[in-house]
C-alpha cells in the first residue's frame, strides 16, 4: 500500500497510518465480498457508461455498428462524454428517452434505447451492475407500419431489367427467393452452398449461413429459381457477390434498378427483398413456424407481422369479387 512505519514517526502519525492501512484493507475486503457475491463495487459504478457503451459499438458489424454509433454520437453529445453507472437510473433514461424524440423519430428512439438497454443488460453480466435500470422504463409505443414488398410481377420486371450494375441485382433477386439480409448476402462464400438432402423434393442445393444480426444458423433450401441466378456453382471460398462493403452504394444501384423497371409506387430497399420472401412463402401456403427458420427469426412475432399483409391481401382479393345479382 505504500504505507511504512518509520522510527522516527511520532505515536500520532504511527496511529494515523495504521488507521489509514485499516480503512484500506476494510475497503478491500468489501469489494471482495462484493466479487465474491457478484454484487458490484463502488469502483466499477463509477465507471463511464460512454466509453462502456463505445466497446459494446466496436463489437458490431457492418450497418447493425452504424446504428450504434448513431446512438452514440446522441449519448456523447447529452452526456458531454461522460456520466458514471452509478447515475444511469430511471430518470436519466426517461431525460435521455425525450431528447432522442426530439432529434429522431419515435421508431429511431425505439431502436437507439434499445441499444441502451442491450449495453445496461451487458453491464450485468459484466457484473457492473446489479439489475439494469431499463428494465423500469414502459416501452415506447410505435406505430405499427406497413411493409413494403413486391408482388411475383414486380420482381418478374426487374428480372427483365437491363442494368449496369448486374451483381446488385442478381443478389437482390437472390434474396427475394432466400430472404437473406444484405449483410449476410456480402459475406456468402461458394462453400457455405453444398448438396442438398432433399433431391427427392427437386432441391439440388442449400446454403447454410451464420446470421451477421442473430448469430444464429441457418440452412436454407435453394429454389430452382434461386440456384438459377448463381449457377455455375464453383468449387472455392471466394464470395458469391461482389458486393460494395457501403450500404448507400448498394441502394443507389437498386434504386437506378427500380426506376429503370418503373416500380415507383413503393418505397423499396434492400431489406424489402427479405419482406417479399416471407410473403410469397406464405401466400403460397408455408405454415408460420417454416418461415419463421427459413428467415432465421428468433422470435416468432416477427414473423407474424407478414401473416397480417397476407391476410389483408386475401381479404382484399375476396373484396374484388365479380358480384352478381340475387
Amino acid at each position: 500500500m505504500g504505507i511504512y512505519l518509520e522510527p522516527q514517526d511520532t505515536q500520532t502519525i504511527r496511529k494515523e497510518k495504521l488507521g489509514l492501512a485499516h480503512t484500506i484493507k476494510a475497503k478491500r475486503m468489501l469489494e471482495l465480498t462484493h466479487e465474491e457475491f457478484g454484487l458490484p463495487s463502488k469502483d466499477r459504478l463509477k465507471m463511464n457508461f460512454v466509453d462502456y457503451f463505445k466497446t459494446q459499438m466496436d463489437k458490431k458489424e457492418g450497418n447493425t455498428k452504424m446504428i450504434w454509433r448513431n446512438v452514440f454520437l446522441y449519448l456523447d453529445f447529452f452526456t458531454a462524454g461522460d456520466i458514471s453507472f452509478s447515475n444511469i437510473d430511471k430518470r436519466w433514461l426517461e431525460d435521455f428517452t425525450d431528447f432522442l424524440l426530439t432529434k429522431v423519430s419515435i421508431r429511431s428512439t425505439y431502436t437507439y434505447m434499445t441499444k441502451i438497454k442491450c449495453t445496461l443488460n451487458e453491464a450485468v453480466r459484466d457484473g457492473i451492475l446489479l439489475s439494469s435500470p431499463g428494465n423500469q422504463l414502459r416501452p415506447i409505443r410505435v406505430p405499427e407500419t406497413a411493409k413494403d414488398y413486391l408482388t411475383i410481377e414486380e420482381i418478374q420486371k426487374i428480372a427483365n431489367t437491363p442494368t449496369y450494375n448486374t451483381e446488385v441485382k442478381k443478389a437482390f433477386l437472390f434474396s427475394c427467393f432466400t430472404g437473406l439480409r444484405l449483410c449476410d448476402l456480402r459475406k456468402l462464400r461458394w462453400t457455405d452452398i453444398k448438396e442438398s438432402a432433399y433431391n427427392g423434393n427437386g432441391i439440388r442445393y442449400t446454403l447454410t449461413i451464420q446470421q451477421n444480426k442473430t448469430k444464429n444458423y441457418t440452412t436454407v433450401p435453394l429454389s430452382e429459381t434461386a440456384y438459377n441466378l448463381i449457377k455455375p456453382k464453383q468449387d472455392n471460398e471466394s464470395l458469391v457477390f461482389q458486393l460494395s462493403k457501403y450500404h448507400v452504394s448498394t441502394q443507389r444501384a437498386l434504386n437506378k434498378l427500380l426506376e429503370a423497371a418503373q416500380i415507383s409506387s413503393k418505397h423499396i430497399t434492400f431489406h424489402c427483398a427479405r419482406h417479399s420472401n416471407a410473403v410469397m412463402l406464405l401466400a403460397n401456403g408455408a405454415d408460420l413456424m417454416t418461415v419463421k427458420e427459413l428467415l432465421g427469426h428468433r422470435d416468432i412475432k416477427s414473423t407474424q407481422i407478414y401473416a397480417k399483409v397476407v391476410n389483408a391481401s386475401k381479404a382484399k382479393a375476396v373484396i374484388n369479387h365479380p358480384t352478381i345479382n340475387l
